[in-house]
C-alpha cells in the first residue's frame, strides 16, 4: 500500500480529522504537504514530515517510510511489467494473506488475479496490497 493510502487508512481510522487539522496539530502552516503525500502516485513527503505524522499517529517512523518507496505508479509498473509478460504476481495484503497467481486485468481501483492453486479468480482493491514480486 502506498504511502498516501496507508495515510488516508490512518486518517479514516482516527476520525477523519481534516488535513488542516493535522497540519496544525504537527506543527506545519498549511495542509499543502499532506495533501500531496495522500494523493500523489509517486514518492513525496519529507522524512521530517513523515516522522511527525507517524507520531501524530502512533505509529513506527519505519511503517510510513518503507511504504513512501511503494508509489501506486511503482506497483502500477509492476502490474503491467508481470501483465504483458505473463508471470505470477505474489501479492501482500494489509490483512497479511499473500496471494500469488498471474493478472487477468488491473485499473486504478483494482486488479484480478487468476490464483496460482486454480481456485479461481479474485478482484484486489489496489489500496489493500501492501507490497509484491514476482513469483
Amino acid at each position: 500500500m502506498s504511502l498516501g493510502d496507508y495515510m488516508r487508512y490512518l486518517r479514516a481510522m482516527h476520525g477523519g480529522e481534516s488535513t488542516a487539522d493535522i497540519a496544525k496539530a504537527v506543527g506545519i502552516p498549511t495542509p499543502w504537504p499532506i495533501n500531496e503525500i495522500e494523493q500523489r502516485y509517486r514518492e513525496v513527503g519529507s522524512d521530517e514530515l513523515v516522522a511527525k505524522l507517524a507520531d501524530y499517529y502512533g505509529v513506527p517512523v519505519e511503517d510510513l517510510l518503507w511504504r513512501r518507496k511503494l508509489s501506486r505508479k511503482k506497483l502500477s509498473e509492476f502490474l503491467d511489467e508481470a501483465s504483458k509478460k505473463g508471470q505470477k504476481a505474489r501479492l501482500f495484503l494489509r490483512t497479511g494473506e499473500r496471494l500469488e497467481g498471474t493478472l487477468q486485468w488491473f485499473d486504478l481501483g483494482a486488479l484480478a488475479l487468476n490464483l496460482a492453486d486454480g481456485s479461481g479468480q479474485v478482484i484486489i482493491q489496489r489500496h489493500i496490497v501492501d507490497s509484491w514480486e514476482i513469483a
